[in-house]
């Protein structure tokens, strides 16, 4: 059987064209492939039920299948039996690919019976099945980096959406060479029961990242899971900030300090959060150090312990303002492949720019940014803690904040995973004399928990060096404002 690949030439231009996968490149070789491989796969399939549900588990993906006709048989067979349950019948194929008017360009019943043929024994299918799906990859590689080639010569200038879109394509070839066998529910059971045993004995490998507040901890039963998206939410100069950083700084020193955290600041500079980062840790208001000419000298220790220790914390920041959401995604990615951060906190959803071609719609944009940044906890699969702005009427009634409070869009309440709403008093702050060693209280409602329990953290803000505490009462649900 002879392979071949063809592409049609644009005489006027010299340049040749064709569908996905050949690009601005005009090879003469066929792309990587082996038909005897396919042949052994399909046949296989014919005779062994078990090696047609290991093939539709392995290669149930377009363009598996080099040859036209092998990949409608492969197909045709996905659609007898799309469940791997039953072996595949040469009459009932015979008879599908006549009613759907594919038997003639298969090769008719004959060469289906050929594939029989061919295959004495099913028992290497899994390896049959490996060659081809491998060949598969390749020709897949080829097909994405063409086409790279050809958008970079065609882009208008935009860089950033260009490789935001190479590194999805990217991302979807490596996700191909990751089998995906259908699963019984059986050994999920006993997957699970262990899961719940180890969940009872507190074991560490099935506990989420432990922010450092019990009540909240708990809420989502056991700390920030991988994949979450967690929306912090206040009015301004609440304190969102300074409680993301103080959760940040818990995870990144809790255990042998070396759980690697991201950080995107977009409102202050990597520098203004080492500050604060220092200030809160070391529980020392370092801004009066400004006009005080000779500062404790237990100040001065606690701040040098605590540059000790963030100094040897693994924290990345990253403080570009108004950052556009696909740079942002890049970003992240990179963070988490060249240094596998295991939590990523961003400050804050509505800085977040995007390229709309509707500038007026802020709401569809921020919606859009939500639902990006779930993709990406997935994508990534770690936790997102997103800070996010309330509405002015959250001061309205009792002044607490609200789910409906949250500015500019809906979805990010239906595209979180967790919704957590800061509140306190922010005239209690301005009428505490400039020496007071004492907090002010603040809660931390958990208005929306998709996996856990809505009740509120009770706080304690010490605002001259942006700390939050937790207080040993907390509220439940049922005393949840509505």
């Amino acid at each position: 059987m002879s392979n071949s690949t063809s592409t049609q030439s644009n005489s006027s231009s010299g340049t040749s064209t064709s569908s996905r996968g050949t690009g601005i490149f005009s090879f003469d070789r066929p792309k990587p492939h082996n038909e005897d491989a396919e042949i052994a796969v399909l046949g296989s399939m014919l005779i062994d039920p078990d090696a047609a549900a290991i093939a539709l588990a392995r290669l149930n993906f377009e363009g598996a299948f080099y040859r036209p006709a092998h990949q409608i048989i492969f197909d045709a067979m996905v659609a007898l039996n799309p469940k791997g349950e039953a072996g595949i019948d040469l009459v009932v194929l015979g008879e599908y690919l006549q009613k759907n008017h594919l038997l003639d360009q298969i090769g008719g019943v004959n060469y289906l019976q050929m594939l029989m043929d061919k295959v004495p024994t099913s028992v290497n299918i899994e390896h049959y099945a490996e060659i081809v799906k491998q060949n598969a990859v390749l020709r897949r590689i080829i097909a994405t980096c063409s086409d790279a080639v050809l958008k970079c010569y065609d882009s208008d200038g935009e860089v950033e959406p260009l490789l935001d879109l190479i590194e999805r394509e990217v991302l979807e070839v490596s996700k191909m060479n990751q089998a995906r066998d259908f699963q019984r529910i059986e050994p999920l059971v006993v997957d699970a029961l262990k899961y719940i045993i180890d969940l009872l004995k507190k074991e560490a490998d099935v506990q989420g990242l432990l922010t450092g507040y019990e009540t909240l901890d708990h809420a989502m039963t056991g700390g920030l899971k991988p994949g979450m998206l967690f929306i912090l939410a206040a009015r301004p100069s609440i304190g969102k900030t300074a409680l993301a950083l103080n959760m940040a700084t818990n995870i990144a020193l809790n255990g042998d300090g070396k759980t690697p955290i991201g950080i995107f600041s977009l409102e202050m500079s990597a520098q203004q959060l080492t500050l604060r980062l220092i200030s809160s840790q070391a529980r020392v208001n370092i801004n009066r150090w400004a006009y005080e000419n000779n500062p404790p000298q237990g100040d001065l220790n606690a701040v040098r312990n605590a540059c000790a220790q963030l100094r040897n914390a693994n924290i990345l920041i990253d403080d570009t303002g108004a950052i556009d959401i696909q740079e942002l995604r890049a970003k992240a990615r990179r963070m988490a492949e060249q240094h596998h951060i295991q939590v990523l906190f961003i400050d804050y959803l509505q800085l977040i720019t995007i390229n709309s071609a509707n500038n007026a719609n802020r709401e569809n944009d921020v919606a859009r940014i939500s639902g990006a940044l779930k993709a990406l906890a997935k994508e990534l699969n770690i936790p997102i803690v997103c800070l996010a702005q309330v509405n002015r009427k959250a001061e309205e009634g009792d002044g607490k904040p609200k789910l409906s409070n949250l500015r500019e869009s809906g979805a990010i309440e239906q595209d979180a995973d967790v919704v957590a709403l800061l509140h306190r008093k922010r005239e209690e702050q301005f009428n505490r004399s400039e020496n007071a060693s004492d907090g002010v209280e603040a809660e931390l409602i958990i208005a929306k928990n998709r996996n856990g329990r809505t009740c509120t953290q009770m706080l304690t803000f010490f605002p001259q060096f942006t700390r939050f505490d937790a207080r040993a009462d907390s509220v439940d649900e049922s005393d949840m404002p509505r």
